[in-house]
């Protein structure tokens, strides 16, 4: 029934402020972007996962967050925030099994980093 691939899509304030923020800062690849649609998309680092942006003028930030896996996830947040990325918070770490760390898009909308310290 399902394929592979994973599209999370959210409403955004300004599509050019998103783009910038999941291209320039985030790294990832703009694949599809329609101004008069006020819509855009881009390609994750993970094999058929993208997010989809959906320019509106009331936006809600998600509290679900979208979880990128990192290999260290003291470098990934060093990383960040040399390019202005803001974190909330510290790394939480749950022993034996994860280290988490927050941060939020222009638009409030919750992503964290995951570093596994056990194999799932």
């Amino acid at each position: 029934m399902f394929v592979p691939g994973l599209t999370v899509w959210y409403n955004v304030r300004s599509i050019e402020s998103s783009l910038a923020f999941y291209t320039e800062k985030l790294g990832f690849e703009e694949l599809f972007h329609n101004p008069e649609w006020g819509m855009a998309m881009v390609k994750t680092n993970t094999d058929n996962c993208v997010i989809g942006f959906s320019e509106a003028e009331t936006v809600e930030p998600s509290t679900s967050s979208t979880v990128f896996d990192v290999a260290d996830i003291e470098d990934a947040v060093r990383k960040l925030q040399g390019v202005g990325v803001s974190f909330v918070g510290e790394i939480e770490t749950i022993d034996d099994f994860v280290k988490l760390a927050t941060f939020t898009d222009p638009d409030g909308h919750s992503l964290m980093l995951s570093q596994q310290l056990t194999e799932l």
